[in-house]
């Protein structure tokens, strides 16, 4: 009897051995991660600096994720991530699976900005830009030679300097362009808005101040007969002095202009070129007459305003200029000019 009881706890024993035998194998089986082929994914549209790349893993059985991105940052546990580089390099790229399965990628950062750093130029430009205003522009490069400005309101090309000043005639979105030395392959692009015409209001009227007028009845005169009216009476006695000329009358002021050298001339008309100064900046000079006559370079007669016109944009080099004034007042009436003008590289008559 005590022998049979003894086989049977023997094959109970066995039995309960291979059932967690069997239940073990099959955990192993569904939690076995293969080391030789994790199968984690990096997905980048241009793997350089500044962009954001993708980090995703599918291996199976995979229940935890610890990413070493290879760049001094902190470790991702995640099983789908983002990172992002600071730097260009190469780097190495270390994913551990379960804490014991170790598999490492090299990934090869670009420097997004290269294309810069290579010589292409960049625009510097006011931060508001209004209509009608000279707006002031720059260009930063380091072997620049020729330029060649689109400020985004006319076909082809609107200055060739290197620090050009361009007035919008339209509001809204302006895309300016920028080619040194005709390389098309570094075209310098910024986009700028520019923003209507302000009108301001000059002397706006105060409604706190005003007075509203007395209703009809205030300014009627009582009933009764008609009186003389005291004053006229009062008039007839009154003396009157004769008019007599003043000396301001007599006199007559004669306006004189402010003194400026022929090198002085020389230096704002050169700003007029720059488009830092306008005509109406010679108003005193001219004593009020901006239509002066001009004689440009021994061969063409014009007024003064005309010549502010016809170099504003330029880059020139004045060679001569002499101003013909009035001895009286100072003011110029007249003057000799003769300068040169810029064009591709080379110095001619305008």
């Amino acid at each position: 009897m005590n022998k049979k009881n003894i086989d049977i706890r023997v094959v109970f024993f066995f039995v309960i051995l291979l059932l967690i035998g069997i239940i073990t194998f099959i955990i192993q089986l569904f939690n076995h991660v293969d080391c030789e082929d994790a199968k984690f994914y990096v997905f980048s549209d241009h793997s350089q600096t500044e962009e954001s790349i993708e980090f995703y893993d599918k291996t199976p059985n995979a229940k935890s994720w610890k990413w070493d991105f290879g760049d001094g940052s902190e470790p991702d546990v995640r099983k789908h991530t983002f990172h992002v580089y600071k730097n260009p390099g190469t780097y190495f790229v270390t994913l551990t699976i379960n804490e014991n399965c170790v598999h490492t990628k090299e990934m090869v950062i670009k420097d997004k900005f290269a294309a810069d750093k290579l010589g292409t130029p960049k625009i510097i430009a006011a931060k508001i830009i209004f209509v009608g205003q000279p707006t002031y522009f720059k260009s930063v490069s380091d072997d620049a030679k020729t330029w060649e400005w689109a400020f985004g309101e006319n076909k082809g090309i609107d200055e060739t300097s290197s620090n050009p000043v361009y007035t919008f005639s339209t509001p809204g979105e302006k895309t300016i362009t920028l080619v040194i030395n005709g390389d098309f392959s570094r075209v310098a692009k910024k986009i700028v808005y520019v923003h209507p015409k302000v009108i301001k209001k000059t002397n706006p009227l105060d409604v706190t101040s005003y007075e509203y007028e007395k209703k009809a009845e205030a300014f009627a005169l009582p009933r009764g007969p008609v009186k003389k009216d005291p004053l006229e009476d009062m008039l007839q006695y009154v003396p009157v002095a004769p008019k007599t000329k003043s000396t301001k009358d007599s006199v007559n002021v004669v306006k004189k202009a402010p003194k400026v050298s022929e090198d002085q001339f020389e230096i704002l008309l050169t700003k007029v070129a720059e488009g830092s100064k306008v005509k109406d900046d010679f108003t005193e000079y001219l004593c009020d007459d901006l239509d002066i006559p001009v004689v440009k370079n021994d061969n063409d007669l014009l007024t003064f305003s005309q010549l502010c016109a016809s170099i504003k944009g330029k880059k020139i080099r004045i060679e001569s200029i002499r101003l013909n004034k009035d001895k009286q007042n100072n003011c110029i009436k007249g003057l000799n000019i003769s300068y040169k003008v810029k064009k591709y590289l080379i110095w001619s008559k305008d």
